[in-house]
């Protein structure tokens, strides 16, 4: 059902300083009806993170699904769709579709957001 995985960086200073990386990894759950589970994994020194998953369908636009915060933003969230949860850890970002369906094939994108550091000098 679900085609691709695929990951990004945002930054607000565009660096490759954090990399985060696709697992590539579909989990198919039969017993709970449908439920897919894509990870991605990402490194980080910064503590307050944002971490975004979107779908995008052939010849759209990607469609914003929801962000979920991440280590001192952990808690931190907004899932507009109950069709969709996440989880995080200090490492990895999960999107879970719930009873998934043939309407759920698409592109899906995660990313990462972090508060930008400030430095006085």
């Amino acid at each position: 059902i679900i085609h691709q995985l695929h990951s990004s960086s945002c930054s607000s200073y565009k660096t490759l300083e954090n990399p985060i990386t696709s697992d590539q990894t579909l989990v198919f759950d039969e017993e709970e009806t449908n439920r897919v589970t894509l990870s991605c994994s990402y490194e980080t020194s910064s503590e307050k993170i944002d971490l975004y998953w979107y779908r995008q369908y052939p010849n759209s636009e990607p469609q914003y699904i929801l962000w979920k915060g991440a280590r001192s933003r952990d808690g931190e969230s907004d899932i507009p769709d109950p069709h969709f949860e996440s989880s995080t850890t200090r490492t990895s970002t999960e999107l879970i579709i719930k009873a998934a369906t043939l309407k759920d094939s698409a592109l899906y994108y995660c990313a990462l957001w972090k508060d930008p550091v400030i430095q006085s000098f």
